[in-house]
């Protein structure tokens, strides 16, 4: 598998984690929240990282 497709699977697969982290964060007590909500946009950060990288290739 090259470096591209690899990249696109990973995308995807935290596109996806994403949107359940969203659902779920909604669902969740006030005092749990930040951390979910913390671990969220360090997913959304590295998805950008790789959005990013998969565009120069």
């Amino acid at each position: 598998m090259d470096k591209k497709e690899r990249i696109k699977n990973e995308i995807a697969r935290l596109t996806e984690l994403i949107k359940e982290s969203e659902s779920i964060t909604e669902q969740m007590p006030g005092y749990l929240r930040k951390n979910q909500e913390l671990a969220l946009r360090t997913y959304k950060k590295k998805l950008a990282a790789l959005e990013l990288e998969y565009m120069k290739l």
